[in-house]
């Protein structure tokens, strides 16, 4: 540690020295003798990587007057590269990490310090890399960072669905018969403590995977045409309580009027990702109103493992 100290009060001594400059440390001896000076002056930015969970890897490159190279992928939480010490590793899965290579020789220890003044950066390590030789790289200059859309996280709210037939009342037999051709795919939607927070009885045409079901659908009583959700009903004196509902702070909302879209997203990881919005939504509540401007938005709901 106090060959290290020593070494950079050296550094900062030393004058007029330019990049990649070895001639004036060649009377240093031992750990440090083989140390080049890097002074980088131009920079580019790569396209960024997304890693998952919000993590995203930004790729830079530096060069200098005489043509040394140096690549860095930093591990950040932000689209631009934020100031901090960012720990070496050979590949890049979290904020304040980062790998890279110096001339095409990967780096294998040290750290890079980012600082940033206003628009300018500020870029320093002390490095080694994979072929023994040391550097003290440094950059001071813009950076310009293009600003994307992060994939969207699981809200914790979870989902399981159940497929079946759809059945309706043949109304000169009385019987109940099965419309051929259609699901009805019954959502129980959970808040992330294990509430339960609504159920939707979407119809869709038959075979529909749950990731193709995205679009507006109509509550109908009754429903059987794909793209509507069967209504719900709540008559408690007559034990009869059930189908599409929702509860807010409220309490509980059988549904029995308006839309409902249910959008889908691909997760950070992967994941298929469910949105339900309930708009001007007529309902029997289960405090004895009845309303017609209700509505609901549960967002990013990942099925339940």
């Amino acid at each position: 540690m106090k060959q290290l100290k020593y070494i950079i009060c050296v550094m900062c001594a030393m004058c007029g020295f330019t990049a990649c400059d070895k001639d004036s440390i060649d009377e240093l001896s031992g750990e440090f003798s083989n140390i080049a000076f890097c002074n980088f002056t131009n920079a580019s930015v790569q396209p960024t990587d997304k890693l998952g969970k919000g993590i995203k890897a930004l790729n830079t490159s530096f060069t200098d007057a005489v043509g040394n190279t140096l690549t860095l992928r930093f591990g950040s939480g932000e689209w631009t590269l934020q100031p901090g010490t960012y720990l070496q590793t050979a590949t890049v899965s979290t904020k304040n990490q980062y790998s890279g290579s110096v001339n095409g020789a990967a780096i294998s220890e040290g750290n890079i310090d980012v600082s940033q003044t206003g628009d300018t950066y500020y870029v320093v390590g002390l490095v080694k890399t994979s072929d023994g030789k040391e550097y003290k790289t440094n950059y001071k200059g813009s950076l310009s960072f293009e600003i994307g859309i992060d994939d969207p996280e699981a809200s914790g709210y979870t989902y399981t669905v159940t497929m079946s037939g759809v059945w309706v009342m043949d109304m000169t037999t009385y019987n109940y018969v099965n419309v051929p051709g259609v699901t009805k795919y019954s959502f129980s939607i959970k808040d992330p403590n294990g509430n339960a927070m609504a159920a939707i009885d979407a119809i869709a045409a038959e075979g529909t995977a749950v990731k193709d079901l995205a679009g507006t659908y109509t509550v109908t009583s009754g429903a059987s045409a794909p793209f509507t959700i069967d209504a719900g009903y709540y008559y408690p004196d007559y034990n009869a309580v059930g189908g599409s509902n929702y509860t807010d702070e409220t309490g509980g909302h059988y549904i029995s009027a308006g839309t409902i879209d249910i959008e889908t997203a691909t997760g950070s990881e992967g994941e298929l990702l469910l949105t339900f919005i309930g708009k001007n939504l007529g309902s029997q509540n289960t405090n004895g109103t009845e309303s017609s401007d209700g509505s609901f938005k549960i967002s990013y709901v990942s099925e339940a493992k």
